[in-house]
């Protein structure tokens, strides 16, 4: 498998709360390491520049955030919520084992 680059996420699923993304195994979540550029985070804003906000900590307008983890070598289906509703929900399913692998 070849490395991951800032162009190359792709996408599972898409709707207004999530986006679920196929996280490449050399990329991590996010970094505040300023020499590591490419996160998944940095391939969000690449591929989504309209949700990008450079005024706040990681760069974006809507409340996003992981609904679970990934290790750096780990590949595989990563959810992000887009609001605070959607992130709610999915901490409960993940809370309560309702997010089952497929």
């Amino acid at each position: 498998m070849e490395p991951g680059t800032i162009d190359n996420l792709s996408i599972l699923y898409q709707s207004s709360d999530f986006i679920v993304v196929n996280k490449h195994w050399d990329i991590r979540i996010d970094s505040k390491m300023w020499y590591e550029t490419l996160t998944l985070q940095s391939q969000l804003k690449y591929r989504f520049p309209e949700l990008a906000d450079p005024d706040t900590y990681y760069g974006f307008r809507f409340c996003h955030q992981f609904c679970h983890q990934l290790d750096f070598s780990t590949s595989g289906a990563l959810c992000v919520a887009l609001n605070k509703a959607a992130a709610g929900s999915a901490y409960k399913c993940f809370k309560d084992r309702l997010a089952a692998p497929r």
